[in-house]
């Protein structure tokens, strides 16, 4: 059987809890637009997401492109 390539359901950012406001997760398909397909993903933010959750969950976009110190402002 081939593997069915679906975006994963998880809504919610494993960096602030938050919605990730993640348009393919809500629609189930990677044909919806999503913000992170126009906007570079900050690589420290990604850095920062635990192990157990890369991979299986999104971003938002507040924590996706905002460095660590304009998220404590």
């Amino acid at each position: 059987m081939p593997a069915i390539n679906l975006p994963l359901p998880a809504r919610h950012c494993p960096l602030c809890g938050g919605p990730n406001g993640c348009a393919p997760a809500l629609s189930g398909s990677f044909a919806t637009p999503c913000w992170c397909r126009v906007q570079p993903i900050d690589a420290a933010a990604r850095a920062r997401v635990p192990a157990a959750l890369r991979g299986k969950a999104c971003l938002c976009q507040r924590c996706g492109t905002a460095s660590p110190a304009a998220e404590k402002e």
